[in-house]
């Protein structure tokens, strides 16, 4: 449920105030029933909720349109610092979701929420490095449960190699994110800009 609140948040902050027809659209154009397992018709259902809980508020029209209360705003920098922030184990969704919206956080924010993530992955891979050990020395289970655990130290470890990466890229300057002139990076006339900026990104006068 948290990918799917964070998507729908999301996507309403960006194009607010905006109709479910318009959001189901963009979500679909991402390709979202496939990583995040989000069916078109949920994407309806998923809007009245958030708004049955006041984290969305609806506008009167024909179609209803939707914008982000402040407790929805609240609730979508919760949800989109912990999905950069916080491995979950067998389940990338999440993160995936979360990758859609990181640069309506300031540059900053983000590489800090990647380090706490890299730390997290070390001490994951620690641990499931015990864990092999202590069944190739216990045996008292099937000797092929080994393979769980080297297969989730593979999957750590090409995580951990893609937070390296990206890390790179932003430390290059690509994408536009809050505070940064322009920014954070949005379509304009349903063209989103590039990756990489034409000049280092810099933080807006004060």
């Amino acid at each position: 449920m948290s990918t799917t609140r964070l998507l729908l948040l999301g996507a309403v902050r960006i194009f607010q105030p905006v109709h479910g027809y318009l959001l189901r659209r963009e979500l679909l154009s991402w390709q979202v029933e496939d990583w995040a397992h989000v069916k078109p018709g949920s994407i309806y259902s998923g809007l009245r909720t958030l708004a049955a809980h006041g984290l969305l508020e609806e506008l009167p029209g024909d179609p209803v349109s939707y914008r982000l209360t402040p407790d929805g705003e609240l609730e979508y920098q919760r949800l989109l610092v912990q999905a950069v922030r916080q491995p979950e184990p067998g389940d990338p969704s999440r993160l995936l979701a979360g990758l859609c919206f990181i640069t309506t956080l300031p540059r900053e924010e983000v590489r800090e929420a990647l380090r706490a993530r890299a730390l997290l992955l070390e001490a994951s891979l620690s641990a499931t490095a015990s864990s092999l050990r202590n069944i190739e020395a216990a045996r008292m289970v099937p000797a092929s449960s080994a393979e769980l655990y080297r297969v989730i130290t593979c999957w750590l470890e090409g995580e951990q190699a893609w937070v390296r990466d990206i890390c790179a890229r932003l430390d290059a300057g690509y994408y536009r994110f809050a505070g940064e002139e322009p920014g954070p990076d949005h379509p304009v006339e349903g063209i989103w800009p590039p990756p990489l900026l034409s000049a280092p990104p810099s933080a807006k006068p004060a």
